[in-house]
């Protein structure tokens, strides 16, 4: 086996045992779909134990390697992962969401867990960014002053989300910023990184895997992934956001889901990069 297959098994045993003791007597939990509660909480680092058991690793190649339904690509630094479309009309406040989420306003769904995603951007190398999130004291309370994150950790934290699908056996592809659209300008929404803040822990828990938020527009704390741009938080823009129906197949296609890093060119070169779908 070459020394670095040998290193990487290294780390996945270290982090596996991690994430046995860190969940040694939490309760198994699902996420909440009924609730938008989010209990205050400190940032995550690496996640906590799933409530169905411990992550699975599987090494697929060389550079690739699978946790649970997450696939990871070393050499690209691309992740992948299975959803389903799950909204063509009314308000959109998550892009990605469990199957046990909030799926009344999402554009996907989907039944990976939340931790074994969030064990891959970390043995990727993306780093968590808390600056869309107030800085909180001990009680939970803030007076609104918002963290000084290093421009290091920003660009780290940068991310494009990237959907791949098949209609009547035509191949598409497109960001999911080309499949929303903002109703008071009418325009798609503007193409952008997401911002990765990672999420928390609460009583040693993960709160994604809790509420099953993975990628939110509306600025959310329990989600992995944030929109960073205009109209994300709750206010004069509330609502805006809609499913593009034209770029949109039927609900319940099956969709492949990309995360990489941003801009799209800092991945690994000699990766081909499909065409996106023009709304």
């Amino acid at each position: 086996m070459p020394a670095e297959h040998r290193a990487m098994f290294a780390l996945l045993r270290c982090l596996a045992l991690c994430l046995a003791i860190t969940s040694a007597g939490a309760a198994p939990s699902e996420p909440a779909g009924a609730t938008d509660a989010t209990p205050a909480a400190a940032p995550a680092t690496g996640g906590v134990e799933p409530a169905k058991g411990q992550a699975v690793f599987v090494q697929l190649d060389e550079n690739r390697l699978k946790i649970g339904e997450v696939e990871l690509n070393k050499h690209s630094r691309l992740i992948h992962f299975p959803a389903v479309f799950n909204q063509r009309d009314g308000l959109l406040e998550y892009v990605i969401v469990h199957d046990k989420g909030k799926v009344h306003e999402s554009l996907l769904r989907t039944s990976i867990n939340a931790t074994h995603l969030n064990i891959a951007l970390k043995l990727l190398g993306f780093e968590s960014s808390r600056e869309l999130f107030p800085l909180r004291d001990e009680e939970g309370g803030g007076d609104g002053l918002m963290p000084v994150v290093p421009p290091a950790v920003k660009a780290a934290a940068r991310v494009e989300i990237r959907l791949q699908w098949k209609d009547g056996g035509t191949a598409h592809s497109a960001t999911v910023n080309e499949c929303i659209k903002n109703t008071k300008n009418d325009k798609v929404m503007a193409a952008g990184p997401w911002i990765y803040g990672g999420s928390a822990v609460h009583e040693g828990r993960f709160v994604a895997e809790m509420t099953g938020d993975i990628v939110a527009i509306l600025t959310n704390e329990a989600a992995i992934f944030n929109f960073p741009g205009d109209s994300n938080k709750v206010g004069e823009n509330y609502g805006d956001w809609f499913v593009l129906t034209k770029v949109v197949p039927t609900i319940g296609t099956p969709v492949t889901v990309q995360i990489g890093p941003w801009p799209p060119a800092t991945a690994a070169a000699g990766q081909p990069r499909p065409e996106a779908a023009k709304p």
